[in-house]
């Protein structure tokens, strides 16, 4: 079997302004993170079907790992109205004081588990954006470019 990964690299100042709105509005997202123990600021925007966006970023707990990560807090708020209101992209930023933040920014496993989750039952693929605030931007039409085998519940 045969699994092929396309993730676009883009031009920042390329890019349309709908799709800066987007990347930007993680990156302020990210300092509102909650990551005194990590160093390791993340923020996320979801722009949703009526053109409005949700933000979220990390939120580390001291009884490490028990906090959540940005892309999460984002989307289980989305995931209340998805029948109403589907997500259609979502952007990560991060930046550290402490570790070097990887040029592609993907999402971790738990994250991509759940767009796919809320991609599966919305029925619409979900636009994913990575950026960590330089020249490039990343970004993959859908989570089965970085989990193609993903968890997923049919019913009998």
């Amino acid at each position: 079997m045969e699994v092929s990964v396309k993730i676009d690299e883009l031009e920042y100042d390329k890019l349309a302004s709908e799709s800066k709105v987007l990347v930007e509005k993680a990156a302020e997202a990210a300092d509102q993170a909650y990551a005194p123990y990590s160093q390791f600021y993340v923020g996320c925007s979801v722009r949703l079907q009526n053109g409005a966006y949700v933000l979220g970023s990390n939120q580390e707990n001291a009884s490490f790992p028990s906090g959540l990560c940005a892309e999460r807090v984002a989307l289980f708020e989305c995931a209340k109205n998805l029948e109403n209101n589907k997500v259609t992209e979502i952007a990560v930023f991060a930046r550290s004081t402490n570790y070097e933040v990887p040029e592609l920014l993907v999402p971790c496993a738990a994250c991509l588990q759940v767009i796919s989750d809320i991609q599966t039952r919305q029925g619409s693929p979900i636009k994913i954006w990575m950026w960590t605030g330089d020249k490039k931007v990343f970004v993959a039409d859908n989570v089965g470019q970085f989990l193609p085998f993903h968890f997923e519940l049919i019913k009998l």
